[in-house]
Protein backbone atom coordinates (compact mmCIF):
# COMPACT_ATOMS: atom_id res chain seq x y z
CA UNK A 1 0.00 0.00 0.00
CA UNK A 2 2.82 2.46 1.05
CA UNK A 3 6.65 2.65 1.87
CA UNK A 4 9.23 5.08 2.68
CA UNK A 5 12.97 5.11 2.92
CA UNK A 6 14.46 6.42 5.67
CA UNK A 7 17.86 8.57 6.31
CA UNK A 8 19.93 6.46 8.77
CA UNK A 9 22.67 8.92 8.86
CA UNK A 10 23.71 11.82 6.31
CA UNK A 11 26.90 11.00 4.58
CA UNK A 12 29.22 13.93 4.37
CA UNK A 13 28.95 16.88 1.43
CA UNK A 14 31.39 15.65 -0.90
CA UNK A 15 31.36 11.82 -2.37
CA UNK A 16 35.21 11.06 -3.67
CA UNK A 17 36.13 10.98 -6.69
CA UNK A 18 38.13 8.26 -8.87
CA UNK A 19 42.10 9.04 -9.13
CA UNK A 20 44.51 6.79 -9.66
CA UNK A 21 46.66 5.60 -6.80
CA UNK A 22 49.26 3.85 -8.47
CA UNK A 23 52.49 5.20 -9.62
CA UNK A 24 52.87 5.49 -13.46
CA UNK A 25 53.89 7.71 -16.54
CA UNK A 26 51.67 9.36 -19.41
CA UNK A 27 53.14 10.75 -22.70
CA UNK A 28 51.55 13.89 -24.37
CA UNK A 29 52.46 14.50 -27.92
CA UNK A 30 51.20 17.88 -29.53
CA UNK A 31 52.70 18.35 -33.01
CA UNK A 32 51.86 21.07 -35.17
CA UNK A 33 50.85 19.43 -38.36
CA UNK A 34 48.96 16.76 -36.40
CA UNK A 35 44.91 17.16 -36.05
CA UNK A 36 44.51 15.77 -32.49
CA UNK A 37 46.64 16.26 -29.10
CA UNK A 38 47.31 12.27 -27.45
CA UNK A 39 48.07 11.22 -24.31
CA UNK A 40 49.17 7.56 -24.57
CA UNK A 41 51.44 4.81 -22.58
CA UNK A 42 51.80 1.28 -22.82
CA UNK A 43 47.56 0.57 -21.78
CA UNK A 44 46.26 3.90 -23.26
CA UNK A 45 45.57 5.90 -26.18
CA UNK A 46 43.78 9.07 -25.47
CA UNK A 47 42.79 11.71 -28.27
CA UNK A 48 41.64 15.66 -28.28
CA UNK A 49 40.53 17.85 -31.53
CA UNK A 50 42.56 20.57 -31.72
CA UNK A 51 39.57 22.16 -33.49
CA UNK A 52 36.30 21.70 -30.82
CA UNK A 53 39.06 20.27 -27.87
CA UNK A 54 36.67 18.00 -27.06
CA UNK A 55 37.79 13.84 -26.44
CA UNK A 56 38.12 11.97 -29.57
CA UNK A 57 39.28 8.59 -28.63
CA UNK A 58 39.41 6.77 -25.35
CA UNK A 59 40.91 3.51 -25.36
CA UNK A 60 42.25 1.37 -22.44
CA UNK A 61 43.88 -1.92 -22.69
CA UNK A 62 42.19 -2.26 -26.24
CA UNK A 63 38.71 -1.19 -25.33
CA UNK A 64 36.76 1.66 -26.99
CA UNK A 65 34.64 4.15 -24.65
CA UNK A 66 34.14 6.06 -27.43
CA UNK A 67 31.53 5.11 -30.39
CA UNK A 68 33.51 5.59 -33.53
CA UNK A 69 33.01 9.57 -34.39
CA UNK A 70 32.05 9.91 -30.36
CA UNK A 71 32.67 12.48 -28.20
CA UNK A 72 32.69 13.50 -24.34
CA UNK A 73 30.49 17.08 -24.56
CA UNK A 74 29.06 19.60 -22.40
CA UNK A 75 25.09 19.47 -22.62
CA UNK A 76 22.81 22.34 -21.64
CA UNK A 77 19.37 21.26 -23.41
CA UNK A 78 17.39 17.88 -22.67
CA UNK A 79 14.46 16.42 -25.18
CA UNK A 80 11.30 18.86 -24.00
CA UNK A 81 8.78 17.69 -22.07
CA UNK A 82 4.93 18.27 -23.06
CA UNK A 83 5.48 20.28 -19.69
CA UNK A 84 7.60 22.37 -20.88
CA UNK A 85 5.89 22.52 -24.30
CA UNK A 86 3.57 23.84 -22.39
CA UNK A 87 5.14 26.74 -20.98
CA UNK A 88 6.94 27.49 -24.24
CA UNK A 89 10.19 26.52 -22.31
CA UNK A 90 11.61 24.92 -25.71
CA UNK A 91 11.43 29.01 -26.97
CA UNK A 92 12.57 30.97 -23.96
CA UNK A 93 15.51 28.19 -23.20
CA UNK A 94 16.45 27.76 -27.31
CA UNK A 95 19.75 30.04 -26.22
CA UNK A 96 21.02 26.74 -24.33
CA UNK A 97 20.08 24.46 -27.38
CA UNK A 98 23.47 24.07 -29.11
CA UNK A 99 24.76 27.17 -28.39
CA UNK A 100 27.98 27.93 -30.31
CA UNK A 101 31.34 27.03 -28.76
CA UNK A 102 33.86 28.95 -30.42
CA UNK A 103 37.56 27.52 -28.85
CA UNK A 104 39.71 30.16 -27.50
CA UNK A 105 42.49 28.07 -26.29
CA UNK A 106 43.71 24.75 -25.59
CA UNK A 107 46.81 23.69 -23.52
CA UNK A 108 48.14 20.03 -22.72
CA UNK A 109 50.96 19.73 -20.07
CA UNK A 110 52.77 16.53 -18.65
CA UNK A 111 53.07 16.77 -14.64
CA UNK A 112 54.57 14.82 -12.02
CA UNK A 113 52.43 14.44 -8.73
CA UNK A 114 53.88 12.96 -5.45
CA UNK A 115 51.39 10.07 -5.89
CA UNK A 116 50.11 9.18 -9.19
CA UNK A 117 53.34 9.28 -11.17
CA UNK A 118 53.41 11.27 -14.99
CA UNK A 119 49.75 12.83 -15.65
CA UNK A 120 48.58 14.76 -18.34
CA UNK A 121 46.18 17.60 -17.48
CA UNK A 122 44.59 19.33 -20.60
CA UNK A 123 42.49 22.59 -20.78
CA UNK A 124 39.90 24.03 -22.83
CA UNK A 125 38.35 26.93 -22.91
CA UNK A 126 35.38 28.28 -24.69
CA UNK A 127 33.55 31.80 -25.74
CA UNK A 128 30.11 30.91 -25.81
CA UNK A 129 28.86 33.99 -27.13
CA UNK A 130 24.78 33.32 -27.35
CA UNK A 131 24.42 32.95 -23.78
CA UNK A 132 27.10 35.56 -22.80
CA UNK A 133 29.15 32.90 -20.81
CA UNK A 134 32.40 31.03 -21.12
CA UNK A 135 33.00 27.11 -20.72
CA UNK A 136 36.36 25.94 -19.10
CA UNK A 137 36.94 21.81 -19.22
CA UNK A 138 39.71 20.67 -17.21
CA UNK A 139 41.03 17.05 -18.01
CA UNK A 140 43.76 14.98 -15.68
CA UNK A 141 44.78 11.84 -17.11
CA UNK A 142 46.50 9.15 -15.01
CA UNK A 143 48.02 5.73 -16.00
CA UNK A 144 45.75 3.74 -15.95
CA UNK A 145 43.17 5.63 -18.07
CA UNK A 146 40.87 6.95 -15.29
CA UNK A 147 39.86 10.66 -16.42
CA UNK A 148 39.33 13.53 -14.21
CA UNK A 149 37.09 15.64 -15.56
CA UNK A 150 35.62 19.71 -14.50
CA UNK A 151 33.48 21.03 -16.17
CA UNK A 152 32.74 24.76 -14.76
CA UNK A 153 30.86 27.63 -16.62
CA UNK A 154 31.90 31.44 -16.21
CA UNK A 155 28.82 33.93 -16.79
CA UNK A 156 28.58 37.64 -17.03
CA UNK A 157 27.33 39.57 -14.45
CA UNK A 158 23.99 41.24 -15.17
CA UNK A 159 23.63 39.53 -18.25
CA UNK A 160 19.74 38.97 -18.96
CA UNK A 161 20.12 35.18 -20.09
CA UNK A 162 17.54 32.11 -19.86
CA UNK A 163 17.30 29.47 -17.47
CA UNK A 164 18.66 25.84 -18.81
CA UNK A 165 17.65 22.70 -18.81
CA UNK A 166 20.55 20.95 -17.34
CA UNK A 167 24.26 21.34 -16.63
CA UNK A 168 26.25 18.76 -17.77
CA UNK A 169 27.77 16.50 -20.43
CA UNK A 170 27.04 13.66 -23.04
CA UNK A 171 28.93 10.93 -23.71
CA UNK A 172 28.83 8.75 -26.92
CA UNK A 173 29.75 5.72 -25.90
CA UNK A 174 29.51 2.50 -28.46
CA UNK A 175 26.18 1.07 -28.66
CA UNK A 176 27.34 -2.57 -27.43
CA UNK A 177 28.51 -0.46 -23.85
CA UNK A 178 24.69 -0.48 -22.76
CA UNK A 179 24.87 -2.65 -19.22
CA UNK A 180 24.32 0.22 -16.71
CA UNK A 181 24.57 -0.46 -12.52
CA UNK A 182 24.24 2.26 -10.86
CA UNK A 183 24.15 3.55 -6.91
CA UNK A 184 21.25 6.19 -6.71
CA UNK A 185 17.15 6.63 -6.91
CA UNK A 186 15.35 4.15 -9.13
CA UNK A 187 14.51 1.55 -10.97
CA UNK A 188 12.17 4.27 -13.06
CA UNK A 189 13.16 7.57 -13.82
CA UNK A 190 12.99 10.18 -11.57
CA UNK A 191 13.62 13.86 -11.42
CA UNK A 192 14.21 17.01 -9.04
CA UNK A 193 10.57 17.40 -8.47
CA UNK A 194 9.79 13.64 -8.70
CA UNK A 195 12.09 11.43 -6.65
CA UNK A 196 10.99 10.93 -3.42
CA UNK A 197 9.28 7.75 -4.69
CA UNK A 198 12.51 5.97 -6.12
CA UNK A 199 14.65 4.36 -3.37
CA UNK A 200 18.36 5.08 -3.22
CA UNK A 201 19.33 1.50 -3.84
CA UNK A 202 21.64 -0.43 -6.31
CA UNK A 203 19.82 -1.18 -9.67
CA UNK A 204 20.95 -2.73 -13.23
CA UNK A 205 19.55 -2.09 -16.41
CA UNK A 206 19.90 -1.68 -20.39
CA UNK A 207 19.44 1.25 -22.49
CA UNK A 208 17.07 -0.41 -23.76
CA UNK A 209 15.23 -0.57 -19.82
CA UNK A 210 16.12 2.81 -19.45
CA UNK A 211 13.85 4.36 -22.53
CA UNK A 212 10.22 4.74 -21.91
CA UNK A 213 7.95 4.93 -24.77
CA UNK A 214 6.17 7.77 -23.98
CA UNK A 215 2.86 8.26 -26.36
CA UNK A 216 5.38 11.41 -28.00
CA UNK A 217 9.16 11.52 -27.71
CA UNK A 218 10.60 13.08 -25.12
CA UNK A 219 13.39 13.86 -22.21
CA UNK A 220 13.17 10.42 -20.14
CA UNK A 221 15.28 7.74 -17.99
CA UNK A 222 17.47 10.55 -16.22
CA UNK A 223 17.95 8.88 -12.42
CA UNK A 224 18.98 11.36 -9.86
CA UNK A 225 20.84 11.47 -6.29
CA UNK A 226 23.39 8.83 -8.35
CA UNK A 227 26.65 8.05 -5.73
CA UNK A 228 28.29 5.89 -8.55
CA UNK A 229 27.77 4.96 -12.51
CA UNK A 230 29.01 1.85 -14.00
CA UNK A 231 28.43 1.78 -17.35
CA UNK A 232 29.80 -1.57 -19.39
CA UNK A 233 29.38 -4.05 -22.45
CA UNK A 234 28.35 -8.11 -22.35
CA UNK A 235 31.83 -8.62 -20.93
CA UNK A 236 31.98 -6.35 -18.42
CA UNK A 237 34.19 -4.17 -19.68
CA UNK A 238 33.62 -0.25 -18.90
CA UNK A 239 33.30 3.17 -16.77
CA UNK A 240 32.81 3.61 -13.40
CA UNK A 241 31.71 7.23 -13.41
CA UNK A 242 32.21 9.29 -9.66
CA UNK A 243 31.43 12.68 -8.92
CA UNK A 244 32.50 15.03 -5.96
CA UNK A 245 28.42 15.54 -5.38
CA UNK A 246 25.58 13.40 -6.04
CA UNK A 247 24.26 13.87 -9.83
CA UNK A 248 22.10 13.09 -12.39
CA UNK A 249 22.79 10.17 -15.43
CA UNK A 250 20.80 8.57 -17.87
CA UNK A 251 22.11 5.73 -20.48
CA UNK A 252 19.89 5.91 -23.88
CA UNK A 253 19.96 4.34 -27.52
CA UNK A 254 18.85 7.78 -28.48
CA UNK A 255 20.06 10.62 -29.17
CA UNK A 256 18.93 13.95 -27.51
CA UNK A 257 17.88 16.13 -30.80
CA UNK A 258 16.05 12.90 -32.19
CA UNK A 259 14.21 12.89 -28.71
CA UNK A 260 13.19 16.62 -29.18
CA UNK A 261 10.70 17.77 -31.33
CA UNK A 262 12.55 21.30 -31.55
CA UNK A 263 10.41 24.64 -31.58
CA UNK A 264 6.64 23.37 -32.51
CA UNK A 265 5.33 20.00 -31.50
CA UNK A 266 5.26 17.07 -33.77
CA UNK A 267 2.57 14.54 -33.01
CA UNK A 268 5.36 11.35 -33.25
CA UNK A 269 5.26 8.31 -31.33
CA UNK A 270 8.13 7.01 -29.77
CA UNK A 271 8.18 4.19 -32.92
CA UNK A 272 9.20 6.91 -34.87
CA UNK A 273 12.31 7.94 -33.18
CA UNK A 274 15.89 6.58 -34.76
CA UNK A 275 17.85 4.57 -32.60
CA UNK A 276 21.18 6.13 -32.36
CA UNK A 277 24.74 4.75 -33.68
CA UNK A 278 25.89 5.53 -29.27
CA UNK A 279 24.85 4.21 -26.34
CA UNK A 280 24.60 8.11 -24.96
CA UNK A 281 25.54 8.58 -21.87
CA UNK A 282 24.32 11.52 -19.85
CA UNK A 283 25.74 13.06 -16.80
CA UNK A 284 24.40 16.04 -15.32
CA UNK A 285 25.27 18.44 -11.83
CA UNK A 286 22.10 19.34 -12.06
CA UNK A 287 18.79 19.38 -14.08
CA UNK A 288 15.52 21.46 -13.66
CA UNK A 289 12.59 19.29 -12.63
CA UNK A 290 10.09 18.34 -15.12
CA UNK A 291 6.65 20.82 -13.35
CA UNK A 292 3.27 18.96 -13.67
CA UNK A 293 1.64 21.32 -11.10
CA UNK A 294 -0.79 22.11 -14.94
CA UNK A 295 0.42 21.25 -18.42
CA UNK A 296 -0.30 24.80 -19.75
CA UNK A 297 2.08 27.16 -18.98
CA UNK A 298 3.20 26.80 -15.21
CA UNK A 299 6.79 26.29 -14.57
CA UNK A 300 8.40 24.13 -12.14
CA UNK A 301 8.23 25.30 -8.36
CA UNK A 302 11.34 27.44 -8.28
CA UNK A 303 13.59 25.64 -5.94
CA UNK A 304 13.13 22.49 -8.69
CA UNK A 305 14.54 24.70 -10.89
Amino acid sequence: VAYQQLLVKKSSENLSVATYSGKGKVNVTNKKNSPVITVTNNDIQIAFDKTTGLLTKYNVSGTDYLGEGGTLKPNFWRAVTDNDMGADMQKKFALWHNPKMNLVSLSANEVKTPNSGKVAEIAAVYDMPEVKAQVELKYVVYADGTINVNQKINTTKGAEISDMFRFGMVMEMPYAMDNSTYYGRGPIENYKDRKDFACVGIYSQTAEQQYFPYIRPQENGTKSDVRKWIQTNDKGLGLRINSNNLFYASALHYAINDLDDGAEKDQRHSPDVPKSKYTNLCIDGDEMGVGGTNSWGAWPLEKYR
